[in-house]
Formats: structure tokens, sequence, C-alpha cells
């Protein structure tokens, strides 16, 4: 293909051109040369501060952890806002609560959950996760299965500081499927 040079001298230059473009594309990425004087990049510092809300995240289902029929578990992902902070922070003090509901509820309602689940301290420390966009709690809970479930459940997520009234995420409904 390149061996007549008089014919197309330019098409070895292409394809000599493009396969250096492409040695240095790939061994040039992700590189990071370090400038003596010039600031590194810095890491999310929350601060201090009290939470001022959360948020609640969960997959649209439930599904099955031990293999038997029907659905017996569901996992939620709870985000501390600070009005303070450009990301979510960690929470560092108080109690973490997933309260789980038959049908839809409302959290003025007066209804009694069907289970919670409370984490604080150290129990809250192991579902804590960092990315770059902040501090979230990931937890894969399992639902007591003595009753048999609704068509629909709600869960919720309540933060209690220490020394405040209760915070209260949006409950988040989920259909579940027979």
């Amino acid at each position: 293909m390149c061996g007549d040079r008089r014919k197309r001298p330019s098409g070895c230059i292409r394809i000599g051109l493009a396969l250096c473009m492409a040695w240095v594309g790939f061994t040039g990425v992700g590189c990071r040369t370090e400038i003596p004087g010039r600031p590194k990049a810095k890491a999310f510092n929350p601060g201090k501060g009290s939470v001022n809300s959360i948020r609640l995240f969960t997959l649209p289902m439930l599904f099955n952890l031990d293999g038997e029929p029907g659905p017996d578990a569901f996992k939620a992902r709870v985000y501390a806002i600070r009005d303070s902070a450009p990301k979510p922070v960690p929470i560092t003090d108080g109690t973490l609560e997933i309260i789980f509901f038959d049908e839809v509820s409302d959290r003025n309602q007066q209804v009694s959950p069907r289970q919670s689940w409370s984490f604080s301290g150290r129990a809250l420390d192991r579902y804590r996760v960092q990315t770059s966009i902040g501090f979230h709690y990931d937890f894969t809970l399992e639902i007591d299965k003595a009753k048999p479930l609704p068509g629909k459940v709600s869960i919720q997520a309540k933060f209690t500081p220490l020394d405040g009234a209760s915070i209260f995420a949006k409950p988040v409904s989920i259909s579940v499927k027979p």
C-alpha cells in the first residue's frame, strides 16, 4: 500500500500521523503532571454544622434475597443536606431511621410502621460512601415476611439530631409485584 511513494505519498503520511496521534492519545490519557508552586485540587471538606434536610432514594421495586418466592428486601440511599455546604455531607451525630409502611403513607399520618431500622454512630459509618458528589448512605434492608405484603408499600427516612427536632425525607411508594 505504501510501497510506491510516487503514486500516493500522502496516504502513508496520513496513516503514520494517525498512528502517532493514536499513540499519543492512548499514552497521554490520565497522566497528571504536578507543577511546583501550583496548588493541588482540594478534597471536599464538609465543614461543621447541622443537617437541614435529608433525601431518600430507593429502587422502584422490592427484590428477593433468599431465593424463596416473594420479595423480601429493598435498597435505600440517603443524602444529608446542609444549606451551607455545596454537596451532601456526612452525618456526624444523631440517629438515622429507615421506616417501612404497608400501603401508601404520609409523614403526617399516625400510621404504625410495619418495620423500622435505626442507625447511629459506628453502625451508620459502615453504610457511608463518599463520591465526587458528596457523601451518602447505602442500605440493603430485609423485610420481615411474618405477614403478607400489600400491593403498595412506603419507605421513609427520619433523621433525629442530638439537639433538635426530627427531620423527615419525602416518603417513597413502591408497588409490590405478585
